[in-house]
């Protein structure tokens, strides 16, 4: 019964009870099972017996049955919910957030067709209730009204009666309040003996921008058979993909794209230029799949705040009011709660380097020549932070770029390309020479700036290849 109750809290403040009894144990199997009855749902069309699903998460029964009948309200049985003990009470059944469940709405005709899948799949089906159109949610325990029946007493009153609009509807919005912590700042010391080779060799150790062989070796890169764009590219198969595809269909040329994007250390400096990067960041990890529109773009925010901190709270709020003004020059906007930008795709562009002596690299600069230290691989590396953080003044160029890259996409004008992130400009283009199984000459200006600063700055860019004749 822990559950969301426990995890809300910070932790060492709530009691062990509720911290052990609020485990949540994943089924595997039953989530396939599942997920093979929506598939085969959707896979009908317009005769999907599916009117509306909803998952069951934080709050249990109680959450997602309440929703999902939302407006128009129902009754349910407590005791028409399958459950393995029967010894748990009313409240144990309507509040705990087990998993692997979902609350699907049906036409009264369609409930045979649902409960053949459903026995097909051998996944357990139980309808709980109905509606009925007076706007509140009614929870009975038939159970009681039975014994009450056979005693020859008066029904039990409903062990939950409540209007829905009262629960779900506008309700007065809460007030927080916030405290900004101003953090002591020092900028980054690198001792004068320090080489660029030395610095180089630590960056590459780091594990946010090593190979990650050891978590993609472990998987299979091509099940279902529809995978486009796995993890790893060139010759010596790297894993250095910046998008993954996956196609619709065997036979059609298109499909969906997914990117990722985060910058958590940048976050211990500026709350909102973290926010900004980690959409840039996801934007140029995607630009290299040929995608419909930039305005098809579907984000989602998984935020992992400790917002009850001293500090924390307020920065989260400028974090996400920054994420909100950028999203909305870009054209795209969160409509879930994971951690994906994802829409229909074409084509990928790989980092492997494929025309040897006739390539040549170009960076594009998102940062418009600055070079910021703070938070990067090379001040992680001699433990610290540093005082300047890099960010995106600029958001329409972000996104003329988006669109420019895409234009050169499609008249395959891009052989290669990546995006700086981990590790600077350097680490890009040597990611870039790894997995094309080459090597490369660079002609760096540094327009004034250091050479640390030239090559580890994590500012947002792009390096692609092109051939020599365009």
């Amino acid at each position: 019964m822990g559950g969301g109750a426990a995890s809300s809290m910070v932790s060492g403040q709530n009691d062990a009870e509720l911290d052990f009894n609020a485990v949540q144990r994943g089924d595997a199997e039953m989530a396939q099972k599942l997920y093979r009855v929506v598939r085969a749902c959707i896979e009908m069309g317009e005769d999907n017996p599916i009117i509306s699903i909803h998952d069951q998460g934080a709050g249990g029964n109680c959450n997602v049955v309440k929703e999902i009948i939302y407006p128009k309200g129902g009754q349910i049985d407590i005791r028409a919910i399958v459950v393995g003990d029967h010894t748990m009470s009313v409240l144990e059944i309507w509040g705990a957030e087990y998993q692997e469940q979902d609350a699907i709405l049906v036409k009264p005709e369609s409930r045979s067709l649902l409960q053949s899948i459903c026995e097909r799949e051998r996944v357990s089906m139980a309808v709980i209730g109905t509606i009925n159109g007076e706007g509140r949610v009614v929870l009975i325990d038939s159970v009681a009204i039975q014994k009450c029946q056979s005693s020859g007493l008066p029904p039990p009153p409903p062990a939950v009666d409540l209007e829905l609009e009262k629960v779900l509807g506008d309700m007065p919005q809460k007030s927080f309040e916030f405290h900004r912590m101003a953090d002591a700042r020092e900028p980054l010391d690198i001792a004068p003996g320090v080489t660029v080779m030395d610095s180089l060799k630590r960056v590459l150790r780091l594990p946010s921008v090593c190979s990650k062989r050891f978590l993609t070796s472990k998987v299979d890169r091509c099940v279902t058979g529809l995978v486009a764009q796995q993890q790893t590219v060139g010759p010596l198969q790297i894993p250095l993909s910046d998008v993954a595809v996956i196609a619709q269909t065997f036979t059609d040329s298109t499909g969906g794209a997914c990117a990722i994007g985060e910058q958590p250390i940048k976050g211990l400096l500026d709350p909102k230029a973290m926010a900004r990067l980690a959409v840039g960041e996801a934007l140029t990890n995607l630009v290299w799949a040929k995608v419909t529109s930039l305005s098809d773009v579907k984000a989602s925010g998984n935020w992992m705040y400790a917002a009850k901190l001293d500090g924390e709270g307020a920065a989260m709020y400028d974090a996400a009011i920054a994420l909100s003004d950028a999203m909305i020059e870009l054209g795209i906007a969160i409509d879930g709660g994971k951690d994906s930008l994802s829409m229909a795709a074409h084509v990928a562009v790989t980092p492997d380097l494929k025309l040897g002596d006739d390539g040549v690299l170009l960076h594009i600069d998102l940062a418009k020549g600055k070079r910021r230290l703070g938070g990067s691989a090379l001040a992680q590396v001699f433990d610290q932070i540093g005082n300047e953080c890099p960010d995106i003044e600029d958001v329409c160029y972000l996104k003329r770029v988006f669109e420019g890259v895409q234009v050169l996409l499609a008249e395959e004008l891009i052989s290669a390309g990546h995006d700086i992130s981990d590790g600077g400009l350097l680490v890009c283009a040597l990611e870039m020479a790894f997995s094309g199984n080459c090597g490369i000459t660079l002609d760096l200006t540094s327009h004034g700036k250091g050479l640390f600063q030239t090559l580890f700055a994590e500012e947002l860019g792009l390096i692609i290849e092109v051939s020599r004749e365009t």
